[in-house]
Order: C-alpha cells, then sequence, then structure tokens
C-alpha cells in the first residue's frame, strides 16, 4: 500500500505517524513544499520575537522520518492531481503515484485587495521564511502597521515591539478577538494592550498603503495617515484548496469531506485547516491533529473511525495576557445561562446550560481557573449556584475552585 500526505503540518506528520504505526509496511511519502522540516507554526511568534530560534520550536530531529521509515520530500510542492492515474506532479518535475491520499494542504494568508499591497515592505505571517523577511527588513526601520486584530495580528504587534519602537495595529471590528470575545472582554483586553504600549486603532478601513519603490504610509478611509515602515496584513487566512479544486474534488469553503474524512473522491482524504466538515472550517491545532488520526485509521481501515467535531477549546496567550476561550462563547437565542465577573484587568464569562454545565466560557486572567474550568467542561459537570458570588466576594476564590473540581473528579 502506497500512502502519500500533502503536506507536512501538523494534520500531515500526525496522520504519517499514525499510519505507520496501523501499518508498519506500507510506503508512507510526506510531501512538504518549504524547505524546513516540521516546526511549530504558533512558535514562530517567538522566532519573530527574537526570544526563540527554530530550532527550538521544532518538535522532531531531522532524521526522525528516516527512523520510522518515511520519505520525507521536502522542498517539493504539489502541481496539480491527477485521479484517475493517482497521481501527484510535484514542482520538481516528478510524479508521485498513491493508492490512498490525505490532503492536509492548511491554509495561506488573505491578501485585502488595497492598493498597494504588492509595495516592498508589505509582508503577511504564515512561515519561517515570513519570519525571516520581516526580521531582516526591518533592520534599520521603526515604525510598523499591522492590518487585523485578531490573534496573528495581536500577538505579531506585540513581538515586533521588541524591535521596533512603533507598532500601530489596525482593526475593522469594534474590539479585538471578535470570534472569541464578547464586547466587555474585548474591552478589557484592549486596555490591557495599551498598558503594553500598543495602540488599536478600531473599527477603522485602510484605503491604501503608499510608498514609492517600498511602503512609506497608510492612507485610512478617515483621511488620517499613518507613516509606515512595515506593513503586516494579518486579517485571516483561507483553506489551500486550488489543488483539490482543479482536480474536480468537491470544495466549499475548505475541502468538503464526510465523518471519515473522505473527500468526493474515493480513496482520498483531507484533514486540518484545508478540511471542511459538516459547513465548519475548525482552523485549530486540536482540530487538525484529531482529523488527521481520524483520517490515517481510515486510509488503512476505511469505515474504522468517525470525526464527530472538536470541542472549541483555545489556550492562548495574546501578548503576554493569558486567555482561555471555551465552547461556545458568544451564544446567540436558546435557554443558556451567562454569568459574569470584571476586576482589575480580569474577565471570566460562564455560559452554562439549565443544569449548570459548562458550555463554554471566556477567562481572561484568572489563570488560577484555568485548569480546572478546562476539566469540568470536557467533563460536563454541574456548577454550584453559589460559585460566582464566591468570585465575587472572597479573594481566595480561585482556591475556593480548585477544592470543588477535585472533589468532583474523585466523586466521579
Amino acid at each position: 500500500m502506497r500512502y502519500v500526505i500533502v503536506s507536512g503540518g501538523t494534520a500531515g506528520v500526525a496522520a504519517a505517524q499514525k499510519l505507520r504505526a496501523l501499518d508498519p509496511a506500507a510506503s508512507i511519502v510526506l510531501i512538504e513544499a518549504e524547505p524546513i522540516p516540521y516546526y511549530l507554526r504558533p512558535g514562530l511568534i517567538d522566532v519573530l520575537a527574537g526570544k526563540k530560534e527554530l530550532a527550538e520550536i521544532t518538535p522532531y530531529s531531522r532524521d526522525w522520518s528516516e527512523k520510522r521509515g518515511i520519505e520525507y520530500r521536502l522542498t517539493q510542492a504539489a502541481v496539480s492531481l491527477d485521479l484517475k492515474r493517482r497521481e501527484i506532479l510535484l514542482s520538481s518535475g516528478k510524479i508521485v503515484p498513491y493508492d490512498r491520499l490525505l490532503l492536509a494542504l492548511g491554509a495561506e494568508p488573505i491578501r485585502p485587495k488595497i492598493p498597494g499591497v504588492d509595495l516592498p515592505g508589505v509582508f503577511t505571517l504564515r512561515t519561517a521564511a515570513d519570519v525571516e523577511r520581516i526580521r531582516t527588513w526591518s533592520a534599520g526601520r521603526t515604525r510598523a502597521v499591522v492590518l487585523g486584530g485578531g490573534w496573528l495580528g495581536l500577538e505579531a504587534a506585540h513581538a515586533m515591539r521588541n524591535f521596533l519602537e512603533e507598532v500601530v495595529i489596525l482593526d475593522r471590528g469594534p474590539w479585538p478577538l471578535p470570534r472569541q470575545l464578547d464586547r466587555e472582554a474585548g474591552e478589557v483586553l484592549a486596555s490591557l494592550l495599551r498598558e503594553k504600549g500598543l495602540e488599536i486603532l478600531r473599527e477603522t478601513e485602510v484605503a491604501e498603503i503608499r510608498g514609492t519603490g517600498e511602503v512609506r504610509e497608510v492612507l485610512l478611509s478617515s483621511g488620517k495617515v499613518l507613516p509606515a515602515d512595515l506593513v503586516l496584513i494579518a486579517v485571516g487566512v483561507r483553506p489551500r484548496v486550488g489543488l483539490a479544486k482543479d482536480a474536480g474534488i468537491l470544495v466549499n469553503k475548505g475541502i468538503v469531506v464526510n465523518e471519515f474524512m473522505e473527500t468526493s473522491v474515493p480513496d482520498v482524504y483531507a484533514a486540518g485547516d484545508v478540511a471542511e466538515w459538516q459547513g465548519r472550517v475548525y482552523g485549530i491545532v486540536p482540530a487538525a491533529r484529531e482529523q488527521a488520526l481520524v483520517a490515517a485509521q481510515n486510509m488503512v481501515e476505511p469505515g474504522s473511525a468517525r470525526y464527530q467535531g472538536t470541542n472549541p477549546s483555545q489556550r492562548l496567550k495574546v501578548a503576554g495576557v493569558e486567555l482561555l476561550c471555551l465552547g461556545e462563547t458568544q451564544p446567540e437565542g436558546g435557554r443558556l445561562l451567562e454569568e459574569r465577573v470584571r476586576d482589575k484587568g480580569q474577565y471570566l464569562k460562564l455560559i452554562l446550560d439549565q443544569e449548570r454545565r459548562l458550555r463554554g466560557a471566556i477567562v481572561l486572567g484568572f489563570l488560577d481557573l484555568m485548569d480546572d474550568l478546562e476539566r469540568l467542561f470536557r467533563e460536563e459537570v454541574s456548577l454550584p449556584q453559589n460559585f460566582i458570588a464566591r468570585l465575587t466576594k472572597c479573594r481566595n476564590a480561585e482556591s475556593d475552585f480548585g477544592r470543588f473540581a477535585a472533589h468532583k473528579r474523585r466523586k466521579r
């Protein structure tokens, strides 16, 4: 059996390891367009900030694939896919045959159609090469403008403050991280970011990026002009569906898959940021890993494993601020209950069902609560009626809650 995986991010590497464990004798080929082996993509922020080297976010040695009998083809982009012949054409001109194929193509940064977006000095951030280009360009320069108030934009802006004097974040939304946070949490986060020297201009549209030969300034739709030696675009990503679409595989927002992670074509699977399951593209590491393991299981033994969705749980560090988001953070309608605490740069929002089981949460600060809230979210344990009251009245609420969570675990 010949298994081929395109490409080698979180989903691709997880699938390759699972395939080898399930089928020790099979041929496994991992195709990767980048020239370097697998690294932890979220760790690129620390590399950008100068806090870590690329080797420090690379979890496996260079010979890990060789030891497992996995053929790891670096600097080899998949150019086209021939479904009838079951062949992949690579950028090198070589052809790779397959019996079963996993498309783990990930996502690519969105570059909005703004005049001047292709000027030298305008970057996106997705790969190790992007980090190197940004660091090189920044030498001798002082001011950056970041387009986008999501996690990547905020983290990149904070990282660049380590080597640039001024970084301004432009956000189209009314508060940062609008997908994860409600308005109140967003206001708390914005205040904390200002304390860290990050300026955020909210509900702001860019009209043009200007410069002669290289970027010099950013013109806002309001008419305001911001000087800029560097512009980083971080307005989101889109699934990399081109290869599948050109081959005739069904795509929508992503490559459409069923519960077995099968695409519309037999023996072709998809997982990770490129996969769309039940109309949803998760775009988070836990989902990429879980989907990859299901796909690998079914590539070896079709129909043996079903993907049932990933419980959204994101533990982030946003410009040095700890944040935990669980489940549905902004429910609309229904019979869910919401309880909140806001105090001294901290914010807690719990979304509970009628049995007071945790269905979602925003935890900004309250570090000692995070582990236990994650457990109770997974275990669907009912919270006591007086839990929020304890938080608001008692400075030792976190330790009280820890004892409650531990007691519940012992009972179970």
